[in-house]
């Protein structure tokens, strides 16, 4: 499958939905959870979930290619199938909010934010080869990556060196006449008609796959989302029961760091905005989480910041900020009552959603035993 590119549009999730398992439900809401006692089944109904998603991805490519084929078409366009890789966990647990602004001590001496991953000449930076690959490793789980297909893979790819009338041949065969003229009749100079959008255009191996697997479909519904989402749980409460937990100390937190110097700061849902501050004072060309609007929540721009150019100069100038930040995380409490306070959180958020999950994951292994039944047949 194709390679990922980061496009640095990291947000940061905060749940993972579905996962199976039976978990026991939780006590009354006034308990506190023990995360040991619910860790285990959690993370295997999560890493269930994953393994059905990938079983029934890899059957539906299957399936469609298996078509394709049959017509004389080997070579394929690797982006129509390509899925965002989820890779199953040592925990069900999401990285919390305050991991990104947050680190450990030793983790800020050591690498900061990461927001000078941003920087365009971060390989100049002493040890960043191994820092970068502990990069890939603390992005795993967070979800939002995009994915950037450059002439580099395509070069990797007979597919995009065909013609492009034999490629326009190949988008017709996978999704019909209409589909093919909407999205791609560039190829070939043809101008698309208007459209009700991608689920009524769609036909060609697509369509026969998805009609195989998912049954017919009736006018005017959308075969393009057949498959069921994963069940989504109540975001709304999670992310105030971890509200709850660390609203109470943030002013220890801000009062720590206005001690140290770094006054202005003031929080956005639960989060300090560590990377658009970074970025708004030169290090990099954009956030590596823009996940909210920085708005007024943010100091003004340091006035000793590096020159530009100055890679070395940003890491340590970043590492000395999240330095900062971690002693004050520990010295205030903030730390302790958000680690607690994400816990809470994330055991009632995935222990209340155990019967829509479990059904879900029923629906699922239907439409992997029906993707099956096809490629058997």
């Amino acid at each position: 499958m194709p390679h990922k590119r980061l496009a640095f549009a990291l947000t940061l999730p905060l749940a993972t939905a579905g996962c199976a398992a039976s978990v026991s439900g939780p006590e009354p809401e006034s308990d506190i959870l023990e995360l040991a006692q619910y860790e285990p089944q959690l993370t295997e109904r999560y890493n269930e979930s994953v393994r059905i998603e990938a079983e029934l991805d890899a059957a539906e490519t299957q399936i469609v290619q298996g078509c394709l084929e049959e017509q004389g078409f080997t070579d394929h366009d690797p982006m129509k199938f390509w899925t965002e890789p989820v890779e199953e966990r040592e925990t069900f647990m999401d990285k919390a909010p305050h991991d990104w602004f947050l680190p450990s001590a030793a983790d800020a001496e050591r690498r900061g934010f990461w927001q000078w991953t941003a920087l365009g000449a971060q390989e100049s930076i002493e040890g960043s080869a191994e820092l970068l690959a502990e990069w890939e490793g603390f992005k795993a789980g967070t979800g939002g990556v995009l994915m950037v297909f450059t002439p580099e893979d395509q070069a990797e790819y007979p597919f995009y060196s065909l013609p492009d009338e034999e490629k326009y041949a190949w988008y017709v065969a996978y999704g019909g006449e209409v589909w093919a003229e909407r999205l791609h009749g560039d190829l070939v100079g043809v101008e698309p008609e208007e459209s009700d959008g991608f689920g009524s255009d769609i036909g060609g191996c697509k369509l026969e796959m998805l009609e195989a697997v998912y049954g017919p479909f009736e006018d005017g519904e959308d075969p393009a989302v057949a498959r069921p989402m994963d069940p989504p749980g109540d975001l709304t409460a999670m992310n105030e029961r971890y509200a709850e937990e660390t609203a109470p100390v943030e002013d220890d937190l801000l009062g720590c760091l206005a001690d140290r110097g770094r006054d202005g700061w003031e929080f956005s849902e639960s989060r300090l905005l560590v990377h658009e501050y970074l970025s708004a004072a030169g290090e990099g060309d954009y956030a590596a989480d823009p996940s909210a609007e920085a708005g007024g929540n943010l100091p003004e721009p340091p006035t000793d910041a590096p020159a530009a150019g100055d890679a070395q100069g940003w890491f340590d100038f970043e590492r000395a900020m999240a330095l900062d930040f971690a002693q004050c995380g520990d010295e205030s409490g903030y730390r302790e009552a958000a680690e607690h306070g994400w816990a809470q959180a994330q055991l009632r958020y995935h222990l209340d959603m155990e019967d829509v999950v479990t059904t879900w994951q029923e629906e699922m292994r239907g439409y992997v035993a029906a993707a099956q039944e096809v490629l058997e047949g």
